[in-house]
């Protein structure tokens, strides 16, 4: 599991995310962005993107049986990129 912080809104993350990663798939739920990241048959990552006071929080969760793709420093890098 990983969280970030970030001074950017949801909506600017989530657009930025979109643009990096190939097969995403977003949806709202209670306020948040959840997006999921991977095949159709088998998600890698499971990102929340929750507004906070100051921007944005940002959950990254794989479960441990899932396939690491993208590899996860990539994932990581595009996330940084996204979130300053």
């Amino acid at each position: 599991m990983m969280y970030f912080s970030s001074h950017r809104s949801t909506a600017d993350i989530t657009s930025c995310l979109v643009s990096r990663l190939s097969r995403v798939k977003t949806a709202g739920a209670n306020g948040s962005t959840e997006l999921t990241v991977g095949s159709s048959s088998h998600s890698s990552y499971f990102v929340t993107l929750t507004p906070s006071g100051h921007g944005s929080v940002i959950k990254v969760l794989r479960p441990d049986d899932s396939p690491e793709d993208p590899p996860e420093p990539e994932l990581r890098f595009d996330i940084a990129r996204c979130a300053v």
